[in-house]
This record gives C-alpha cells, structure tokens and sequence, in this order.
C-alpha cells in the first residue's frame, strides 16, 4: 500500500513540475499611444517624411496634367480634322480623369463642340440622302 501511495504522489508530483515547466502564451502586448515624450520626437520625424514626399506628388500632380493637356491637344485636332466619334472617345476618356477646373471646362466645350458637329453632320447626311431619294425618283434630273 505505501508503494502505490509512494507512486502516486510521484505520479502527481511528475505531473505537476511538468505542468509547471510548460511556458503559456502571453496575451498580445497592445500598443499603447506615444506618451507625451515620444510625441514630440515623431512629429519632426513625420515633418521630414512629409518634405520628401512633396515633390514625388508634384511630380506626379505635373506628370497627370500633362497628360491630360496633351489628351486635350489631341481631342483638339480630332475636332479639326473632323474626326468627331474619336474625339468623343478621348474626351470621355477625359471626363474620367480628375482635370483642373481650366481643363475641366475646355473639356466641356469641346464635348459640346463636338455634339453639335455630330448633329451637323447627321442632318447635312440626312438632307442629302433625301435629295438623292428625291432625284432618283424623278429620273435622275436635278
């Protein structure tokens, strides 16, 4: 009897060290705002990020506005060579993009521009196919 009673409690006692070796998981530390102190030492460190990213985004702001202005050039001579269904599609293309309000409005002309040759030029097609129906049915004579 003291022989199991001797091996139990090295059973418990095996079990308990065991138990107690084995390392539990901390929570996750959560991450407390900057104090006061660390504060002030960040914003500089922001300040300068900030400087350098300046001029990539006026980079940017330039390279965006040139390509806009260079996609109004082209709507532009679209118009004059009377190729308004492509004009159309670079100024739709245009309306999309985020433009200045200088661009924004030159934009609208030349839509507007655009829409009223459009309609010109389906009225001059429209009165010519009617003089051709209309001469044709006549013999021919004008």
């Amino acid at each position: 009897m003291r022989i199991i009673r001797l091996l139990a409690v090295i059973t418990l006692c095996t079990g308990l060290l065991s138990a107690c070796s084995k390392q539990e998981r901390a929570p996750a530390a959560r991450s407390a705002p900057p104090s006061a102190v660390e504060a002030p030492q960040t914003a500089p460190e922001v300040q300068k990020q900030a400087e350098a990213a300046k001029p990539a985004a006026e980079q940017a702001a330039q390279s965006a506005a040139s390509t806009a202005d260079s996609m109004i050039d082209k709507a532009k001579a679209l118009v004059a060579s009377s190729k308004y269904s492509e004009a159309m599609d670079v100024l739709n293309k245009l309306s999309a993009m985020k433009l200045t309000p200088e661009q924004q409005e030159m934009v609208n002309d030349l839509m507007a521009q655009v829409k009223q040759a459009m309609a010109g030029t389906a009225a001059t097609e429209a009165t010519q196919k009617a003089k051709n129906a209309v001469g044709g049915m006549l013999g021919g004579s004008q």
